[in-house]
C-alpha cells in the first residue's frame, strides 16, 4: 500500500486547548460560508422556481437534476483536486458558487434555469470532500469523531443563520434580494481560505505532487469491497431521499395547504438548523467513547418519528418539534456517519471515500427529487411524508447488520 504521509497538527503557540490549528478553524468557516450560499435561500428555493412559472413536477425534474450533476462529478473531481490542489479547488468552488446565485436572478425559463442549476452544482461536487479530508486529515485516528463533529458544526452553523436570515429578511428585500445576499457570502470564504490557508493544505500538496498516488479505479475497488461502507451507503441513499422529498415539497405544502407565511416557514427551517448545529460536535465526542453504530441507530429511528409528525401534524408548534427532532437526528446521523467512514478506509483513499459517499447522497437526492414532483399527481403530501419516514425506517436493519466499527 501507498504511504502518502501527512502532517497531524500538533499544539504550538497560538492554538486553541484543543490543538487544532487556528487555520483549520478558518477553513471551518469557509465551510460555513458554502452551506450560507444555498441555506439562506432554501427555505423559499421551491417557492421562487414556482413563482417563475416551473410547475410542481418541472421543479422535481430541476431538483433531481441538481443532485444527479455532483453523483457524476463527485469522484472525478476528487481525483482533479488532488492533482490542481486543495486549495485552489475550494477556492474555485466558493466563486463559482456566488456566480450560480446570480445565474438563478436573471433565469426566466426553464433552460435558463437548468443552466443555473448546472452551474451551482459544480461546486457542490467538489468543495465538502475536499475540506472535511482536509480536516480529518488534522486529526489523530482515535478523534476522528472529534475532528469530523468539530466541521459539521460549523457547516450546521451556516444551516442555522441562513434560514433565520432568510426569514428576517424575504419580507424586506425578497427572493431576488435573498439571492444577492447569497451571490456575496461566499466571498468571505474565499478570503479566509486566500489569507489563513492551513499549513497542511499547503504541505500536503507539496508532497502529493512527489509521489504517485493510487488510481482512482483501484481506490474504489477497496472501497466497494468493504460490506460496512454498502450497507452505510443504503444508509445515506434512503436519508437523502427522504430529505429530498421533504425539501422539494415542506415549503409549498406549508404556504399553500396549512397557509403560513414564507416567513414563518424559514423559521421552522431555523430550528431544523440550531437543532442540527447543536447535535453536531457532542455526537462526535460521544461516538469516539461508545461507537457510531448506537448513534446511528437511535438517529434512524427518531427520523421515523420526526417524518411521522410532519405528516400528521398542522399546527407551528408541533411542527417546529418535529424539525427540532428532524435536526437533532440530521446532526447525529451525519456526524456518526461521516466518522464511521474514516474508520473504515485507508487514509490514502480518504478524499475519495468522501467522494463516494457524498455520490451516494446525491443518488438518494436525485430519486427522491424525481419522486416528489411524480408522487404529488397521486398522492397527498401527508402520505408522501410517510414514505420519507419509511425510507428511514429501512435504514435500521443495516445499521444492524454491520460489523464492529473500530
Amino acid at each position: 500500500m501507498l504511504n502518502i504521509s501527512v502532517k497531524v497538527l500538533e499544539p504550538r503557540g497560538g492554538e486553541g486547548m484543543s490543538g487544532y490549528d487556528s487555520r483549520i478553524y478558518a477553513l471551518m468557516l469557509a465551510a460555513t460560508t458554502f452551506v450560507l450560499n444555498f441555506t439562506l435561500i432554501q427555505p423559499i428555493y421551491s417557492l421562487f422556481l414556482t413563482s417563475r412559472g416551473i410547475t410542481v413536477v418541472q421543479l422535481g425534474i430541476l431538483l433531481s437534476i441538481q443532485s444527479f450533476i455532483p453523483l457524476i462529478l463527485r469522484i472525478p473531481l476528487s481525483g482533479v483536486a488532488e492533482r490542481i490542489g486543495r486549495l485552489r479547488t475550494m477556492i474555485i468552488g466558493l466563486f463559482v458558487s456566488g456566480v450560480a446565485s446570480v445565474f438563478f436572478i436573471y433565469a426566466r425559463t426553464y433552460t435558463h434555469f437548468l443552466l443555473a442549476i448546472a452551474v451551482s452544482s459544480f461546486t457542490s461536487s467538489s468543495f465538502n470532500q475536499t475540506a472535511m479530508s482536509t480536516v480529518s486529515d488534522a486529526a489523530p485516528p482515535e478523534r476522528q469523531g472529534d475532528a469530523m463533529g468539530r466541521y459539521l458544526t460549523f457547516l450546521g452553523l451556516g444551516m442555522l443563520i441562513g434560514p433565520a436570515a432568510c426569514s428576517r429578511l424575504v419580507e424586506s428585500i425578497g427572493y431576488t434580494g435573498l439571492f444577492w445576499l447569497s451571490a456575496i457570502v461566499p466571498l468571505f470564504g474565499i478570503a479566509l481560505l486566500v489569507f489563513m490557508a492551513p499549513t497542511n493544505i499547503r504541505e500536503r500538496e507539496t508532497r502529493i505532487r512527489e509521489k504517485p498516488t493510487i488510481s482512482t479505479a483501484d481506490s474504489m475497488k477497496m472501497i466497494l469491497r468493504n460490506r460496512n461502507v454498502l450497507l452505510l451507503s443504503y444508509c445515506r441513499a434512503s436519508f437523502s431521499a427522504a430529505q429530498s422529498l421533504f425539501l422539494a415539497l415542506f415549503s409549498i405544502y406549508a404556504v399553500q395547504q396549512l397557509g403560513f407565511s414564507e416567513s414563518v416557514v424559514a423559521m421552522l427551517f431555523t430550528v431544523r438548523g440550531f437543532a442540527n448545529m447543536l447535535s453536531r460536535y457532542p455526537a462526535g465526542s460521544v461516538s469516539d467513547r461508545i461507537g457510531r453504530k448506537p448513534l446511528m441507530l437511535g438517529a434512524y429511528g427518531l427520523l421515523v418519528v420526526s417524518f411521522s409528525m410532519i405528516a400528521y401534524t398542522k399546527s407551528v408548534l408541533m411542527l417546529g418539534m418535529a424539525l427540532g427532532l428532524y435536526g437533532i437526528c440530521w446532526g447525529t446521523r451525519a456526524v456518526s456517519e461521516w466518522a464511521f467512514l474514516t474508520d473504515l478506509v485507508e487514509p490514502e483513499i480518504k478524499t475519495i471515500s468522501i467522494s463516494y459517499l457524498a455520490s451516494v447522497f446525491s443518488l438518494g437526492s436525485t430519486l427522491g427529487s424525481i419522486a416528489s414532483g411524480i408522487l404529488t399527481l397521486y398522492l397527498p403530501y401527508s402520505t408522501i411524508f410517510l414514505i420519507g419516514a419509511a425510507l428511514n425506517l429501512g435504514s435500521i436493519p443495516a445499521i444492524l447488520a454491520m460489523k464492529k466499527d473500530s
